[in-house]
């Protein structure tokens, strides 16, 4: 009877906790479509009024394809630029200056595989964690292929 009594307890601690982790990625998920709406509605339907004029600077000052780029990395459970919607995990950040980076790393991999995939994403080709991490940790030794590196 003890036995069926905490079966039971542990099945309910199970449905309480998905629900609430499916209820809390539906927050999250619907946060991102109206953010979305929300912009795109408003850039439909309230055009600024105002002229901006922009001043040149000197030419003889520093070329922004002369600084180096910022690179913003997420932590454990969080996603790259486009991933979530509109969703910035950074806000914005990368929407307002073109020389930050916001690279999609595995959310749920280590240091080292992390690492290994920045560095392929900013100079580009296939990500190699090496053969003996690989055979180690049982995962493959090659990952995604960046085509071109960001830096």
């Amino acid at each position: 009877m003890i036995r069926w009594w905490i079966y039971a307890l542990q099945l309910a601690e199970l449905l309480v906790s998905s629900l609430v982790h499916v209820l809390y990625g539906l927050y999250i998920f619907s946060t991102a479509v109206a953010g979305d709406l929300s912009q795109a509605l408003t850039d439909l339907f309230f055009k600024p009024n105002a002229n901006i004029e922009v001043k040149s600077e000197d030419p003889s000052g520093t070329n922004v394809d002369d600084l180096p780029p910022i690179v913003l990395v997420h932590g454990i459970f969080g996603f790259g630029k486009g991933k979530l919607g509109g969703f910035s995990y950074f806000a914005g950040a990368e929407k307002k200056d073109e020389r930050v980076l916001v690279p999609d790393l595995g959310s749920l991999t280590g240091i080292y595989d992390r690492a290994r995939e920045l560095f392929y994403y900013l100079k580009g080709g296939q990500v190699d964690y090496g053969e003996e991490h690989s055979k180690a940790y049982g995962h493959s030794q090659f990952g995604r292929i960046y085509e071109q590196g960001k830096h």
